[in-house]
Order: C-alpha cells, then structure tokens, then sequence
C-alpha cells in the first residue's frame, strides 16, 4: 500500500487524500480567506482612523477576550447540544458577516466594541469547526488538511499588496469599507454553501442520537465542562499540549502580523507609509506559501515536536530582528518579515494537529472548550494591559511576544520528552 505521508508530497495528491467534511472544510476555506485578509490587514488603521486610541485597541482586544471567556465555556456544550454542523452555521454567520457589517457602519468605539462581541461568538465556531475537520479523519488526514488550510489562507494573503492600491487610491475609511462589503458577501455564501455540503460526524451524530433518548437540561451544571477536566488527570502531555497551544493563542493578537499592533507599528514606529506595508504583508504570504506547500510536505514525515520547536526559535530571532530595526529601513523590515513567516510557517501546522492528537472521543468537544476558555481568561488579561504597553513603548509588545515563545520552547521540550520511546512526535 502506498504510504499516506509519501502521497503528501504533491499537493494534488494531499487534497485527494482528505474525504467527507475534511475535503469541504478546505474546498469552502478561500471564499473566507480572501476577504478576511483583506479588510484584516487593515482593520486598525482603520480603527485609528475613525478616533479609537491605542489604549482603545487593548481595551478591544481584552473586550474581545472576555466575552470570548463565556462563549468558550460554553461552546462544548452547544456544540454537542445543536449538532457540529448546525452550531458551525449558526454561528459563523454571527462571528463573520454580522460582525463585518457592524464594522462597515461603524464610526466610534462603542460601535466597534459591539463588533467585537458578535465576533467573540467565533469561540464556539472554533469548537465546532475544528470537530467538523478533525473528526472522522486520522491524524495524517489532520495534518495535510491544516497544512492545505494555511496555504490557502496565506495564498489569499498575496493580494495584499493590490489592496495597498486601493488604499492610495480611495484612502483608509473608503477602502476598509470596500474590502468589508466583500467580506459580508462572500462569507455569506461560503457559510451556504458549506452548510448544505457538510454531514454530521460520526461522534456528534453518536452525541444528538443519545441525547434524543436521553434529554439533558441545559443548565450551568451540564454546560460547564467538568468532565473533560478530568481527562487532564494524569495525562501530562495532553496538559502540555494545551498549554502549549493556549500561550501561542495567547501570542497571536500582541506579536504576529495579524496583530491590532502590526500595523500601527510599521507605519508609527517604524515610520513606512500606510500603502508600502502591503508590501510586507506580501512577501509574508508568499513566504509561508512556499513554506507550506514546499517544505511541510516533506518535514511532516517526523519529529513534529523539534519542528514546532524550531518554528518558535525562528520566530523568536525575527522579533528580536524588529525590536532592532531603524525607523524608515524598509530592506530591514522585509528582511525581518521573511525571517518570521519561515518560523510561523513551520510552526503553525503541528500546532493545530497537537491537540486533536492528544485528545479524542466524546470529550473532546469539551477538551477544547475548555482551553479555549482559559486562553480567553488570559489573554483577556493581558489584552487590558496591552494597549498601555504600546503606549509607552511599542517595542514591549514584542519583548513580551518573545518572553510567550521561550515558555512554548521550554513545555515542549518537557512533552517531547515525556513521549514515548520511538515517537517521532
């Protein structure tokens, strides 16, 4: 029989690897990614343009956090209640379409902050999503079609520079809305679409037949995820694992390119112009592109631990880069941005895997609810203060970023080694 990993090494070959609600999670992927990267790119500046401050922007993403805190505890339980795919649905077009349509008539903080809220109901989506991927597929499946997921986001992400165009041309706010009224449409027929492809999973289907025989109140009680905290008792690397993944969540709106602080950086700290930084946003995508398509194919056949171990190093060594760079050095900044989607793109895959791998069954639902939650908790936190932090100086951001990648390295040091003898992984 021909080996599944072998096959990964052409990228035709991996999409054919992946059947049911894998295969339409992907195929539907850019009618999100396209639009989302766009008016994302951008969304601060617009934000800034329309009077929110920097400490606004940390009080948006800590807003952001906290609301996201309750939808995250709760999410397993709807999840399982509904049905994967009836939550999805429901769901995505609260997280996306309505959120976008809020930003696009939005002109104050208040407004924005309301866009905020509908967004966080996306951390019940991120449950039901990742069960509508991850379920029904074996771990080879999780791996090609998180790598086929990130490369399609990124490929979308190559457009960025034609949107710099768009904003010389017609300005920040006009631009912003434009790239927004897109977004509401084609998110909008991506949730159809998907909705009418997609089929029950096996375990959730499992999880509604018992729960017609056998009706459960939804009451705080049952929507509280205690059942799969006890799965973390004595299961060391599953803890890892999670933690791993929540400070990485953690990471992602302070230190990554799709952070609030990108952009205002870039062009505030860093003093490039407002168009000229879709350039940078450019070469991200295009490098991650030949990252996912080139090299995951063939590093994903072992050691997916000193992988992420090496992705969170690179992109250790690219902050470091950014603290350093003179202002206006546009070479330096294209130089660090490279650096950085080579790490970001070896990492990223195994990371959305990891915990799909460890956990499994009918917990696992209430698995990632329940990490979900905690990352909400504390990146809340940290999202209160952050905006403050940039404040005084934009350049802690990053300090702060590298501290979360260091403590990533040192847990998964400790869970590769907790592994068993022989595993690859």
């Amino acid at each position: 029989m021909k080996n599944k990993i072998a096959v990964s090494d052409n990228i035709v070959n991996t999409f054919k690897l992946l059947k049911g609600n894998t295969r339409v999670s992907v195929m539907c992927e850019p009618l999100w990614g396209i639009p989302f990267v766009l008016f994302n790119f951008y969304l601060s500046l617009y934000m800034k343009e329309l009077g929110v401050t920097d400490q606004q922007l940390g009080y948006l993403i800590s807003l952001g956090y906290i609301t996201g805190t309750f939808f995250s505890l709760i999410s397993g339980a709807v999840t399982d209640r509904l049905g994967r795919r009836k939550t999805t649905a429901i769901f995505d077009f609260i997280s996306w379409p309505l959120t976008v349509v809020i930003y696009f008539l939005s002109n104050s903080f208040m407004i924005f902050a309301l866009a905020t809220i509908t967004n966080s109901f996306n951390r019940i989506v991120n449950v039901s999503w990742n069960m509508m991927v991850v379920e029904d597929a074996d771990n080879e499946q999780r791996v090609a079609a998180f790598n086929l997921l990130n490369i399609i986001n990124i490929a979308t992400g190559i457009i960025i520079p034609l949107g710099g165009i768009l904003v010389s041309t017609f300005g920040m706010v006009v631009s912003e809305r434009i790239f927004l009224g897109f977004a509401a449409v084609s998110m909008s027929v991506m949730i159809i679409l998907r909705n009418h492809l997609y089929r029950e999973t096996s375990v959730g289907q499992h999880i509604l037949d018992e729960r017609k025989k056998n009706p459960i109140p939804f009451s705080l009680k049952n929507v509280v995820p205690h059942k799969a905290a006890g799965m973390f008792w004595g299961n060391p690397r599953l803890v890892l694992a999670a933690l791993v993944y929540i400070l990485f969540n953690v990471y992602i709106p302070l230190g990554t390119v799709n952070s609030l602080f990108y952009a205002p950086f870039m062009t505030e700290v860093l003093k490039l112009g407002k168009p000229s930084i879709s350039m940078l946003g450019g070469v991200y995508s295009g490098v991650l592109f030949i990252i996912f398509v080139f090299i995951i194919p063939i590093i994903s056949r072992k050691n997916h631990t000193g992988n992420m171990q090496l992705g969170l190093a690179v992109q250790a060594v690219s902050l470091a880069m950014l603290i350093l760079i003179p202002e206006g050095n546009m070479a330096a900044a294209v130089l660090c941005t490279v650096v950085y989607s080579v790490g970001f793109g070896i990492f990223r895959p195994f990371i959305d895997s990891m915990l799909a791998e460890v956990s499994g069954g009918k917990q696992r639902a209430g698995i990632y609810s329940l990490v979900n939650t905690v990352m909400c908790i504390v990146t809340a936190l940290i999202g209160f203060v952050s905006g403050s932090i940039y404040w005084f100086n934009p350049r802690l951001i990053y300090v702060a970023s590298i501290v979360i990648l260091a403590l990533c390295l040192i847990l998964l040091a400790i869970y590769r080694r907790l592994g068993q003898s022989g595993d690859s992984r």
